[in-house]
């Protein structure tokens, strides 16, 4: 993703002004449509989906990644931007000016790395608490789930190893039941075949 070459606050951005962010999906979502208000007000010659993914903590919270696309649509077309970079600079420059985003910067080739605002992922978290699910917890396109885990081999002594499965598996189920999913907990035991031997023999 290369070395940050450039910073920009969000509190610079430019019209148009962000919606109300609260209860509007997952934060991914969210992050998706202030970055498409920001492609529209960047390029609005051109129509194009945002490209969002989460990122390392070493860059940010999520990351922006439609400058170089862009630049392969406008390069030669009397664009005023130079290179990916500069269309990465705008991108970040036009986030909607709200309380999701505490900083956008520009890495490498335009990549904008966002970091969300603490106060606002503090403030998403007490209402989720206050709240309760039906404020905060996103809408899975699933009604039931069946969870396999921790699932140890009887035959032989539990070391904590196990504990990683079961610990794993148990939040997941707790999250997929956060979001009203129907979840079936599953724990195969391992072959019944060597307990019945010693009890034979």
């Amino acid at each position: 993703m290369g070395d940050e070459t450039s910073t920009s606050a969000s509190g610079s951005a430019q019209e148009p002004a962000a919606p109300a962010m609260q209860g509007a999906g997952s934060v991914k979502q969210q992050i998706s449509n202030l970055a498409a208000l920001s492609l529209r007000a960047t390029v609005p010659e051109v129509d194009v989906e945002p490209i969002v993914e989460v990122c390392t903590g070493k860059f940010g919270d999520y990351q922006c990644n439609n400058a170089m696309g862009l630049w392969s649509k406008v390069k030669g077309s009397g664009t005023s931007f130079k290179n990916p970079n500069a269309i990465g600079q705008a991108i970040a420059k036009n986030l909607p000016a709200c309380d999701v985003i505490e900083s956008a910067s520009v890495a490498g080739p335009g990549f904008v790395n966002i970091v969300l605002s603490k106060s606002w992922v503090a403030k998403r978290i007490q209402d989720m608490l206050v709240n309760g699910i039906k404020t905060w917890a996103p809408i899975l396109p699933v009604k039931r789930v069946v969870l396999d885990f921790s699932s140890p081999n009887i035959a032989k002594e539990m070391h904590v190893g196990h504990l990683r499965s079961t610990i794993i598996g148990d939040t997941l189920a707790r999250m997929f039941e956060f979001s009203n999913v129907e979840v079936l907990r599953r724990n195969h035991v391992g072959d019944w075949g060597t307990q019945v031997i010693d009890l034979v023999l």
